[in-house]
């Protein structure tokens, strides 16, 4: 099959897929009864989440919690948040430093790049979500972040 016509199959089985509701935007929130609902069906005006790997995550994303595994759970930055995402910073090559260390080398970097609104500078600090180790070398990413000194933020921090 020539090039183009395969990139035009690609494209119409990322769409289908996209369609059936099986792609990694597809949002679901938990009842805490084992069931699953969309947002539309939840009694919670306002209330939208969306899960994203942290590489979908756009200046300004507010993130519900901070995950663990990268993929982030977005809420609107009206709602109770952990996090506001602001940038990335690439960690340098070479061997995994380690999770001190590329804490450390991310929050220097992301840190003094946070534009937070004057109203917001006390209540925010720098945070950083890491690449995995066991992904490193291949992705050395890490998501700078406005999180709460305290508590949970509401509304938007960041400029």
């Amino acid at each position: 099959m020539p090039p183009p016509v395969r990139r035009r199959l690609a494209v119409a089985a990322c769409l289908a897929w996209a369609v059936a509701g099986c792609s990694p935007g597809a949002t679901f929130v938990s009842t805490g009864e084992g069931t699953a609902v969309t947002p539309e069906e939840t009694s919670t005006p306002g209330l939208y989440l969306q899960r994203l790997h942290a590489t979908y995550l756009r200046p300004g994303d507010c993130l519900w919690e901070l995950p663990h595994d990268l993929v982030a759970t977005l809420v609107s930055c009206e709602m109770p948040h952990a996090a506001e995402y602001a940038s990335i910073y690439v960690l340098p090559e070479g061997p995994w430093p380690g999770e001190t260390a590329a804490r450390r080398r991310a929050l220097d970097w992301c840190g003094p790049r946070l534009r937070v609104r004057e109203s917001r500078r006390d209540d925010v600090k720098a945070g950083v979500l890491l690449p995995l180790e066991h992904e490193w070398p291949a992705q050395r990413t890490a998501y700078c972040l406005a999180v709460p000194r305290e508590g949970e933020l509401v509304g938007r921090v960041l400029k």
